[in-house]
């Protein structure tokens, strides 16, 4: 068994060596073969990003005049914006850009159209517009269902506006998306949480394809220490036709369309990051490589934290970097920041950028570039 691992460790070696030395400096993005193994949540071969069309250097942001007490996460959706608490009422909505108050609504509790746990508004959530409202589906981890938050009338009712969708999904999911009517996209721990599988939930029937198969053959050997290595955000596009995958402790990403018509593995450094060798990392020396991502029609963005956890624990050394592709992977644009935050979201109508650092609570606005117009 000895023989076998180094065996199996010199030909990774090999491989990244290879794959190094065959990056060329004026490509902005380069292909390369990786290893089809349990180390590897990817596809056949990965599209490293050695660089991007533009950088943009943002200036420091400038605090909001306003208090945000108790918020833990926001998303902005048309002019509104849903900022996540943990007050019984958790969801307070403002109206952009002069943050005017427009209520809270969601109540704690354990009634059907209540809530076991506080809902982030930016995750397990879909927001669409429907005529002349915008809608919310919410997933509750907790119990299993699905509840559509009316926002518009309740933002004039002043009181919730809710409807129970589905009340018999699957309990602590780990990634939710909602594909169509009656039909999702998940992930769920298994193995003693060893693995993270993907699966398509149509009519209360369970199944998979030969993509979903090819990401779900990653595994890490302990479950209980090391599942965060495969924990992820995942997000649907706009149009509903394709999926990206961010790992918070992984320096690569996945996109693709369930239909296997796009299937890509991008990385942002040419040696990927090796689960098994993770492993064996001491967890404050293990990189804490994104911290969210926000998809818009055209183009997703990414925050690239790239950090020591116990620098992130302790005195943050990187400054973040937002990372911009369009929906085909394609890299557009990075920007630089000056101020350390976890968490993001575009104003894209009125040119901001809204950040968050849930490490000291400052919430700032920034001024964005034209291009992202």
């Amino acid at each position: 068994m000895k023989i076998k691992s180094r065996l199996n460790q010199l030909v990774f070696l090999m491989w990244a060596v290879l794959m190094a030395c065959s990056q060329k400096s004026d490509q902005t993005i380069f292909v390369q073969d990786v290893p089809q193994n349990s180390n590897f949540m990817t596809f056949d071969s990965v599209h490293v990003v050695n660089k991007f069309p533009k950088i943009h250097a943002i200036e420091k942001g400038v605090s909001l005049d306003k208090e945000f007490i108790g918020m833990k996460d926001f998303e902005i959706v048309d002019s509104l914006m849903v900022v996540s608490t943990a007050f019984p009422k958790f969801w307070s909505i403002y109206q952009l850009p002069a943050l005017d108050s427009l209520g809270s609504f969601l109540s704690l509790g354990e009634g059907p159209k209540e809530f076991a746990d506080p809902s982030i508004a930016s995750d397990k959530v879909l927001f669409r517009s429907e005529r002349n409202d915008i809608t919310a589906l919410i997933y509750q981890f907790s119990k299993g269902n699905l509840i559509k938050f009316n926002l518009n009338p309740s933002i004039q009712l002043g009181q919730d506006s809710l409807e129970l969708v589905d009340y018999d999904l699957p309990l602590f999911l780990f990634d939710f998306l909602i594909l169509g009517p009656d039909h999702y996209f998940l992930r769920q721990p298994e193995n003693q949480e060893t693995k993270q599988n993907r699966y398509l939930l149509f009519q209360g029937k369970l199944s998979s394809n030969a993509l979903l198969d090819q990401l779900n053959r990653a595994e890490v050997s302990n479950g209980m220490l090391n599942m965060s290595l495969m924990a992820s955000m995942t997000r649907l596009s706009p149009e509903r036709d394709k999926i990206l995958e961010m790992y918070f402790r992984l320096n690569y990403f996945n996109l693709y369309a369930l239909d296997g018509s796009l299937k890509k593995t991008i990385a942002i450094e040419p040696n990927l990051d090796d689960l098994s060798l993770l492993e064996k990392v001491p967890q404050p020396e293990r990189n804490y490589r994104f911290s969210d991502v926000r998809v818009y029609d055209d183009f997703f963005a990414l925050l690239h934290l790239n950090e020591l956890e116990q620098d992130f624990a302790t005195e943050r050394k990187s400054l973040p970097e937002i990372l911009i592709f369009d929906w085909e992977g394609n890299p557009i644009s990075k920007l630089v920041f000056e101020d350390f935050f976890t968490s993001f979201d575009f104003d894209l109508a009125n040119q901001k950028v809204y950040t968050f650092d849930s490490q000291t609570d400052r919430f700032k606005v920034h001024e964005l570039p034209l291009i992202l117009n």
